[in-house]
Parts: structure tokens; C-alpha cells; sequence
């Protein structure tokens, strides 16, 4: 079984996110996020609730290791699906890349990101 260090360095990979991003979404320093992947130290416990939300994986998964009896890993469903919807949202593993990568920017930049996209009339 994987150790936490693992767990999390493989959530930030699979976001597209580098220590120094995730940092900066959680307010401390890069050098604290490599002593978490390292095995170092570990994060408090008020840190976990953003490191679910920040790396779109859920806590059974990334301190447990716990996945689903499918195959998926717990609290995927949520991020590729929408409320109440029966279809995926994202169709592919680079779509839900993509979909994880742009929930994890702040609201500015999702903002600043939709304008640069928006097509012109």
C-alpha cells in the first residue's frame, strides 16, 4: 500500500499542479508541500479539507488510500459528474485533467480564463 507522501504527490501530478502552485492555493510554502511528498512532516488537520478540494480527491483516498470497489478512486464520481447528472461531464481523462486543473484556480483567474476563451461575435 502506498504511503500518504505517495498519495498526495500522485493528486498534485494528476491536477497539473507543481509544489509551488499547490502552495500557493493553501497559503504556505512550497518547501512545506515537498516535506509532506518526502515523508517529512504531514499536514494538520485543518489542511486536509483543502488539500480534498485543491487535488479533487477525497480524504479516504488520500490518507487512507481507500478506493472504490470499482476502480475508481473515491470522490471522482464528483468531480466528473455534475449534480444530479447521469452522464459524465467529462468525457476523458484529459477533460477531467483539464476540469480539475481550472477548479483548483482561483476566481479571478477562472474568470480572466473564460474571457481569453469566450468566442468572439
Amino acid at each position: 500500500m502506498k504511503r500518504f507522501a505517495d498519495r498526495l504527490r500522485e493528486a498534485r501530478v494528476a491536477v497539473g499542479m507543481t509544489q509551488e502552485q499547490l502552495g500557493f492555493a493553501l497559503g504556505i510554502t512550497k518547501s512545506s508541500v515537498s516535506a509532506w511528498e518526502n515523508g517529512r512532516e504531514t499536514p494538520s488537520f485543518r489542511m486536509l479539507p483543502e488539500l480534498r478540494r485543491h487535488l479533487g480527491r477525497s480524504l479516504d483516498e488520500l490518507v487512507c488510500g481507500i478506493a472504490s470497489t470499482d476502480g475508481r478512486q473515491i470522490g471522482d464520481e464528483a468531480l466528473i459528474y455534475a449534480a444530479g447528472e447521469a452522464s459524465p461531464i467529462a468525457r476523458n481523462e484529459k477533460e477531467r485533467a483539464l476540469l480539475l486543473r481550472y477548479r483548483t484556480l482561483p476566481a479571478k483567474r477562472r474568470t480572466a480564463l473564460l474571457d481569453l476563451i469566450r468566442p468572439t461575435d
